[in-house]
């Protein structure tokens, strides 16, 4: 698809999304919901699930923004036992998107996420919504398997207009695996915001930041384990929560790293930490395009990361930073001492980075889906 580019009457946007925490995706949200609305557009946020920090943000910014506190359906309650009250409460809600789509009728829903594209957007097809983008960010989730998933592709392909990616790797997954048409596959790289106190990746001793939510597909346990093979290893920050804190607590001191890791909590923008430190490392087995390699490039830090999904199409191996393979601790601790032993290679890549982050702008990025919108709707 070639884009339009013409301007033309404001539209009206509902962007949806499962919820409103700290995460890459719900930061590029805002920050998409936030230019568009500066373009004049009429731009609504759907939360399916629950809110969080960002809907602060987005509130301050006078976008309407409805949390519906969906849970699944299901027909067991918290306590485990069968409860059909649960199944009629959540279907309920469902259909409470449903009237406000109809209500709202809107130009274009545009879906987040696996819990949006699978719920959202048919809730969209059948109000009527004549635009459905289904937005496919971040690493692929769990794939159900059988009748289950051939229901859900079934749904989500003849729910979506579009399919909308952050990366190639993404989009070639989506042709390759789920049969989608090449057609009907477009892709649009996030925007990263300029970053006006810039890091000095050349000051000793080196010290490196993570900024990504505890859960297992980030990678942190290798992370550890890369750090435990380095006779003087850098201290480490980790920023951010989740569900494998007590994991990586109990991993770092049995690794003896108890004062070289730091597990430092979340944070509501992580960019605000970036010039304190000298690298930033993203050891994921999974991602889309992540913030959190783009925001540090931007800061003009070098990045050691995996080559997992876009992260290649960022990452340029040996001249903005260093890429390894995925589950792979001795190759990573192998660039952990690459870059920490060496604070002009840092100085060099973290330029590169920057002058590379620089060229991805939040603005280009909204031009860019209002574009896409507009083509659609023709």
């Amino acid at each position: 698809m070639t884009p339009a580019r013409d301007a033309g009457r404001p539209l009206r946007i509902a962007l949806s999304i499962g919820s409103l925490q700290v995460g890459g995706t719900e930061s590029q949200l805002v920050k998409l919901a936030s230019r568009l609305a500066g373009r004049g557009h009429d731009v609504h946020v759907i939360v399916v699930c629950r809110g969080g920090p960002y809907e602060a943000n987005l509130r301050s910014l006078g976008i309407p923004t409805r949390v519906f506190g969906y849970g699944g359906l299901r027909l067991r309650d918290e306590t485990g036992r069968r409860s059909l009250r649960v199944l009629i409460t959540e279907t309920r809600k469902l259909l409470a998107i449903w009237s406000h789509l109809r209500r709202l009728r809107p130009d274009v829903c545009h879906a987040f996420l696996f819990t949006c594209y699978t719920h959202v957007l048919p809730l969209a097809w059948a109000a009527g919504v004549p635009v459905r983008v289904n937005g496919r960010r971040g690493a692929a989730p769990p794939r159900p398997t059988g009748l289950l998933r051939a229901v859900l592709d079934f749904i989500g392909h003849h729910s979506s207009t579009l399919y909308l990616t952050n990366c190639r790797a993404q989009a070639e997954r989506l042709v390759r695996e789920e049969k989608v048409p090449p057609h009907r596959v477009e892709v649009i790289a996030n925007g990263v915001e300029p970053h006006e106190r810039r890091a000095d990746p050349s000051r000793r001793p080196a010290r490196g930041i993570v900024v990504a939510n505890l859960i297992a597909y980030k990678g942190h346990a290798d992370l550890i384990e890369a750090l435990a093979l380095l006779a003087t290893p850098p201290p480490l920050s980790l920023i951010g929560e989740g569900s494998e804190r007590d994991r990586l607590t109990e991993l770092i001191g049995a690794r003896g790293l108890d004062d070289v890791v730091t597990l430092a909590g979340a944070v509501p923008d992580a960019r605000d930490l970036l010039e304190h430190y000298e690298f930033a490392v993203l050891p994921s087995h999974g991602e889309g395009m992540p913030n959190a390699v783009l925001e540090a490039m931007a800061a003009g830090l070098p990045v050691i990361a995996t080559a997992v999904g876009g992260v290649p199409e960022i990452v340029s191996d040996g001249v903005t930073g260093i890429l390894v393979p995925a589950r792979a601790p001795a190759d990573l601790a192998a660039a952990i001492e690459a870059i920490a032993g060496d604070p002009l290679l840092r100085s060099r890549m973290g330029t590169a980075g920057r002058e590379h982050a620089e060229r991805l702008s939040v603005d280009e990025c909204a031009v860019r889906h209002e574009s896409v919108y507009r083509t659609l709707l023709r």
